[in-house]
């Protein structure tokens, strides 16, 4: 009997053990159906449920795509046209997968910034547009103590801090701008890498201290994690723990054994923010090297994004404006050189308005995004003119356009760098009774028709320290630097990424050492 031939052949792509399995086609084409037909199903019920919300654009179930693609290219506009058609109400923005539903006016953003964290999370909103969990991790979610010592231990030190946060503002200027600086004439310093570096090592000064603030390795991690967070692979985020675990564990391990001894992580005066986080943070795993060394990670991502972009933007303004130079060095120069002493302070630096205006007039202008204040709605709202949104919807309000709305502003999109420094001399002509009011145009200050630093319950607790740092810098920048843009006179363009601003990364500032004592 013949004996039948098997094939030494491996089952083919469509076959397995005798079953046939699908063509990787047809698999393919079942597959975006499926996801085509979950968006459509979720934009049927999304569109019910708001459809008492006037739309910016094309407002179908289908036809919103179009408005969804115009938004992915051009937000800010997209926000622009909605606020100036419907100012006053709410009116809501097509996005591929849901609708967001902005907030305009001042009562309805009352409504928004007073809302109680159970009825317009912003918990639930950033975890829902951000991924929260994946990003930046599940425990930092679910308990945000650091919060509390920002708020607390880090706003109360500001005063001692300041000697340190300047000394390394100063030392990290001669490390990383002088030594490319020509004697000949002018140098080209490329902005956003540079003073990224910069205010990194500043804010790690009164994070974690010398030494470590000045190392590069360190340095580096902080920065890498920087880098936009969609599609960030977990193993990345594991490898950035490992890498600054190394550099922390023996900081940890050594406030630790203070700690057993002694009761408390601080060591009095030169305290920083790792002993506040150990000191601040409950038994158990919160107070494991690893968990800490994610925090400091989180907390870093947060305040070196804000706090070099926002300087960054300042920088453009001023090297393409450099007349503002000579007046704010003039101010300098009066409440810092007294006789013959530097008196380098906070409180100094706090009597120089015109330098808190340009910064806040460069914010206002040029900040860091189209969107502000994020709420998902947890139960069904209702707000002052009568509008319910369904639990679920993602609510926001559209910072951009208020900076730019002539009803709130003279002139609002020409840059006027002591427009609230002329305010605030106004108000203060006027005695006791206009103090609250010249307080209020501040650069740490925010309101209803400034959204900066966000606003409500949730306005950023380290604006302070973010103030400090960028004044600091743009002073010691002022002083002993002239700046100038490649092409003269003309600031640079920001890149937007959908409702994101930032300054232009490859742009260029040219630096120019001046010969100075201060």
């Amino acid at each position: 009997m013949e004996r039948k031939r098997t094939s030494s052949q491996p089952p083919s792509l469509t076959q397995s053990h005798g079953q046939t399995l699908p063509n990787p086609i047809t698999l393919g084409v079942v597959l975006v159906l499926g996801l085509v037909f979950k968006l459509l199903r979720r934009a049927i019920h999304d569109h019910s449920q708001i459809r008492d919300i006037p739309a910016i654009g094309y407002g179908g179930i289908l036809t919103s795509y179009v408005s969804a693609f115009q938004y992915a290219l051009d937000a800010n506009s997209v926000l622009q046209a909605g606020y100036k058609k419907y100012r006053g109400r709410l009116f809501k923005v097509a996005q591929i997968d849901r609708w967001f539903v902005i907030v305009t006016g001042e009562k309805l953003l009352e409504d928004l910034r007073t809302a109680p964290e159970h009825v317009l999370s912003m918990e639930a909103a950033m975890l829902d547009l951000l991924q929260a969990d994946y990003t930046l991790g599940e425990e930092i979610r679910h308990d945000t103590y650091h919060l509390g010592v920002i708020r607390n231990e880090l706003n109360k030190n500001l005063e001692r801090i300041f000697p340190e946060v300047l000394d390394e503002t100063v030392a990290a200027f001669h490390d990383i701008i002088d030594s490319k600086l020509s004697d000949r004439g002018w140098t080209s310093i490329p902005a956003v890498s540079t003073f990224t570096q910069i205010v990194c090592r500043a804010m790690n000064r009164s994070f974690v201290g010398l030494p470590l603030c000045r190392n590069q390795d360190y340095c580096d991690i902080n920065i890498q994690f920087l880098k936009p967070l969609a599609g960030r692979a977990f193993t990345r985020i594991s490898g950035l723990r490992r890498r600054v675990l190394r550099h922390l564990r023996p900081l940890i391990e050594e406030r630790r054994k203070h700690m057993e001894e002694y009761g408390t992580a601080s060591n009095g005066e030169n305290a920083n923010m790792i002993d506040w986080l150990m000191d601040a943070a409950a038994p158990g795993l919160t107070q494991t090297p690893e968990s800490l060394a994610l925090r400091m990670l989180n907390i870093n991502f947060v305040a070196l994004h804000s706090t070099s972009m926002t300087f960054t933007h300042a920088l453009f303004h001023l090297a393409s404006r450099p007349q503002y130079a000579v007046l704010i060095r003039e101010e300098l120069e009066a409440n810092i050189h007294t006789g013959s002493q530097n008196v380098w302070g906070k409180g100094n630096l706090e009597k120089c308005w015109k330098l808190d205006s340009f910064l806040r007039e460069s914010q206002r202008l040029n900040g860091l995004g189209a969107l502000a204040l994020p709420r998902r709605a947890m139960v069904p709202y209702t707000f002052s003119d009568g509008t319910v949104v369904p639990p679920g919807t993602i609510i926001t309000a559209a910072p951009t356009a208020i900076h730019l709305d002539d009803a709130l502003y003279e002139n609002p999109n020409y840059f006027d760098g002591f427009r609230f420094s002329k305010m605030r001399e106004r108000l203060a002509k006027g005695g006791e009774n206009t103090r609250t009011d010249e307080k209020r145009l501040r650069l740490t200050s925010t309101g209803l028709d400034y959204l900066g630093f966000g606003g409500g319950r949730h306005t950023c607790p380290g604006r302070f320290l973010a103030a400090l740092e960028l004044k600091c810098m743009l002073a010691h920048l002022i002083l002993h630097y002239d700046v100038r843009t490649e092409v003269e006179g003309v600031r640079p363009p920001d890149t937007w990424f959908g409702p994101a601003c930032m300054p232009s990364r490859s742009a260029k500032v040219l630096f120019r050492k001046r010969n100075v004592a201060l």
